[in-house]
């Protein structure tokens, strides 16, 4: 997501620390500062700049899937039956760069700004209303880029045509749609507390390579573990649906979608948000 934010704004008493020990990442406390600054900026912004930067978040990781479906589904059968492993490293190793293309390029996953709005909130920075319209117009942008893209370059192209990369994506889409209403709840409060964990660490760094490290580990972990990302479903399932898994609408929505997009919310905003604010108050 977007975290075009400064940290120049930073109290006074942080610059003798770092004039004294010439840090080269920033401390909790002024991450802590910045994720609220980044509340403030999005919540000024107009209902179609959430639509529009969802949507440039949600066609990236469309494309970013493609990439990690490509790469990892190539494996023979056999081999992936005996080495399971193998696959899993390469599919989340491709998947884990998706977050650096989106805060390098632009844009914003629902999934992040969980944890940014409830921050701002619990700052006093923003209000719930305001958390409410970013989280909902981004998700419904987030859906909109990655079905659109799906359709047209993971479909159209016929990329996924063939075995053993057919086979692989129909099962992994019935899969997700199997899993209880609560076990997929449950799947998707790690999953999010890695993104967020994510995003956060990147605010540490001071330069591009840090932030590629802080926030490629935390995405490869959430995603080799298996658990449940609602954005990122947004294609692992429709692009399963396109090339004829037995999952209905309805099922994508009911099964995994809702309770996948609760659990994120919980992740990000009660694991990462609130913990991250009680362990650095910011300073009145």
């Amino acid at each position: 997501m977007s975290l075009d934010f400064s940290l120049k704004d930073l109290s006074d008493d942080t610059t003798v620390h770092t004039e004294a020990l010439k840090r080269e990442f920033n401390t909790s406390a002024e991450v802590e500062q910045a994720i609220g600054n980044a509340a403030i900026l999005k919540a000024s912004r107009r209902w179609y700049d959430d639509l529009m930067n969802g949507f440039m978040a949600g066609m990236l990781v469309a494309f970013i899937g493609t990439f990690a479906y490509t790469a990892g589904g190539g494996l023979d059968p056999a081999f992936t039956k005996a080495y399971p492993s193998v696959q899993k490293i390469i599919f989340s190793g491709c998947f884990a760069s998706a977050l650096l293309f989106i805060v390098m390029f632009g844009g914003d996953l629902f999934t992040g700004n969980v944890m940014v709005m409830f921050v701002g909130v619990i700052q006093r920075k923003c209000t719930i209303l305001s958390l409410a319209k970013n989280w909902v117009l981004v998700v419904i942008g987030n859906a909109a880029g990655a079905l659109l893209t799906t359709y047209l370059f993971a479909y159209l192209t016929d990329q996924f045509g063939a075995d053993p990369w057919l086979s692989w994506i129909i099962s992994s889409a019935e899969k997700k749609v199997s899993y209880s209403f609560g076990v997929a709840f449950l799947k998707a409060v790690p999953a999010n507390a890695f993104v967020c964990f994510a995003v956060y660490l990147g605010l540490t760094a001071r330069d591009v390579t840090g932030k590629f490290i802080c926030f490629w580990w935390p995405v490869f972990a959430f995603a080799i573990c298996g658990f449940e990302h609602s954005i990122a479903n947004m294609f692992y399932i429709p692009v399963g649906m396109m090339y004829g898994a037995k999952v209905s609408v309805g099922q994508f929505i009911v099964k995994n979608l809702i309770p996948v997009i609760l659990g994120n919310a919980v992740g990000g905003a009660i694991l990462v948000g609130l913990t991250s604010y009680v362990l650095n108050p910011k300073k009145k």
